[in-house]
């Protein structure tokens, strides 16, 4: 298929997109892109990512901060199908804060990576989990659910407050163990599974 050619400009934001993509797993939203290239105005990125998928360069979904896909028409591999999942907040890996579940970004994933259940997102805050390697920063991906098996990783709720910890429950009382020696287990008579960190998405700085 012949492909129209580029000025620079928008060669420079194709440039960019692929770059982003192969360092993080995921596209960057337009303020990125426009922060990343010294663009003043959305509505400049928004012109370069509206002649890049005329011109058959890449494929984007309106409505979606993140939902771009660069097209290769050379290669062989099928495309991945993808599912757009929210980000509700932050969630902490020490004492537990309150939740956030306003939706703050939604970010696409390999459908086959993870098959089933309703997915959502939180940025973890603190330390707590280091040992699980669940890092201050990182984005763990949840499948919700309401119950949970001893030694699971979870996001739980505990009085309005939210966080990460391993799961343990017998006749009487949850604990909620920590991965790092400097914190202790969290003993509650009462707790709410939100759902089973089921991955992990994790910037390198």
């Amino acid at each position: 298929m012949y492909r129209r050619p580029l000025d620079p400009k928008d060669e420079k934001v194709l440039e960019f997109l692929k770059k982003y993509i192969t360092k993080y797993g995921y596209p960057p939203t337009v303020r990125e892109i426009c922060k990343a290239l010294n663009i003043t105005s959305t509505a400049t990125a928004h012109y370069a990512l509206n002649r890049l998928q005329a011109y058959g360069y890449i494929k984007k979904v309106d409505n979606h901060k993140r939902a771009i896909e660069i097209l290769n028409e050379y290669s062989d591999f099928p495309k991945k199908e993808m599912i757009d999942v929210p980000l509700l907040g932050k969630i902490t890996a020490g004492e537990p804060i309150t939740a956030i579940e306003n939706v703050d970004d939604v970010f696409p994933l390999p459908l086959d990576m993870f098959t089933s259940g309703e997915l959502f997102l939180l940025t973890v805050k603190g330390d707590s989990m280091i040992n699980a390697g669940i890092l201050d920063g990182d984005i763990i991906v949840v499948r919700k659910q309401s119950i949970a098996n001893n030694g699971e990783i979870v996001a739980v709720l505990i009085d309005g407050e939210a966080t990460v910890k391993r799961f343990y429950m017998d006749s009487r009382f949850i604990r909620l163990e920590p991965e790092n020696d400097k914190y202790d287990p969290i003993v509650v008579e009462e707790a709410e599974v939100l759902g089973l960190v089921v991955g992990l998405i994790r910037k390198y700085k």
